[in-house]
């Protein structure tokens, strides 16, 4: 699919401020009906298989692992990027999961009744990897959080930035076929409808390309179906993961019917989180 057209002009104020986002820590939470058991070597002998070097460097309620081959580079030193389990103090394992989660789970039927029957949770994140190149730091991140859901057997993940519930058997099939649907657990497209609206519009966005940097996509449209837009916003997102942060105002994307060319504006997002979004405007 050709998704977009580099002969569009340039926005009209070119001494406009260009809308951006900025890296954010990546976080999931693994989730337990039952105690889980954290095992620093477990894990460690998991990460040793996807890394040439990993270290184990892990110190009270923390369980850091850096990484030699992902540099970091600061102003006056150069670093090892880091990944870390936290566990919450004294084991006060309270599962706190935001009401959003739960409303946007179309790849797992099962997902709200499990996560209703868990007890624990610990979370999974980085560390000093902000700087590194996108595609590193997200490949860094999704391995090492299969590595750690391979070790540690969760019922479910929530994804912070997907906003959504994740079946941790299939993140460890998927990710282990080679196919590495890399962006299926960080990122999310989501439905919601205009309740003023005249027309049963609908809206539909992407959530989650905001936490490397990116923008996300959002598109309000009425007289297409919901699963086509879906299916083209996931294009959108997979194409600027591995293009970048290209798109400007007055560019076009192609929309559903082959040819079609819906323009692009650079905004701050209509739903929550706020974010910069690639408003798509279908015609």
């Amino acid at each position: 699919m050709k998704l977009f057209n580099f002969l569009k002009s340039k926005p009209a104020n070119t001494e406009e401020e260009r809308l951006e986002n900025y890296p954010e820590m990546l976080n999931c939470k693994l989730l337990f009906i039952d105690q889980p058991k954290i095992d620093a070597d477990t894990i460690l002998d998991e990460l040793k298989k996807s890394f040439d070097t990993v270290e184990n460097i892990s110190q009270d309620k923390s369980f850091i692992f850096q990484f030699p081959e992902f540099k970091i580079e600061l102003e006056d030193a150069t670093l090892p990027a880091q990944c870390l389990i936290a566990v919450p103090d004294d084991n006060k394992f309270d599962v706190e999961i935001p009401d959003a989660a739960f409303q946007q789970n179309w790849h797992w039927n099962e997902a709200n009744e499990i996560v209703e029957k868990c007890n624990y949770e610990i979370l999974i994140t980085d560390f000093m990897s902000r700087n590194l190149p996108y595609k590193e730091r997200v490949n860094l991140y999704m391995t090492f959080l299969t590595a750690v859901t391979k070790a540690t057997q969760p019922n479910a993940i929530y994804s912070f930035h997907g906003e959504k519930i994740v079946d941790p058997a299939q993140l460890i099939e998927n990710w282990g076929s080679g196919q590495k649907p890399i962006l299926d657990v960080l990122c999310n497209v989501r439905l919601y409808n205009i309740s003023d609206s005249e027309n049963n519009e609908l809206i539909m966005d992407s959530v989650g390309l905001h936490s490397f940097g990116l923008p996300d996509f959002q598109i309000q449209f009425s007289g297409f179906e919901a699963n086509d837009i879906a299916n083209l916003l996931w294009n959108y997102v997979y194409y600027v993961f591995e293009y970048g942060d290209i798109i400007e105002n007055g560019n076009t994307l192609e929309g559903i019917e082959s040819g079609s060319k819906w323009k692009c504006e650079r905004q701050i997002s209509t739903l929550s989180p706020e974010r910069v979004v690639i408003n798509v405007l279908p015609s």
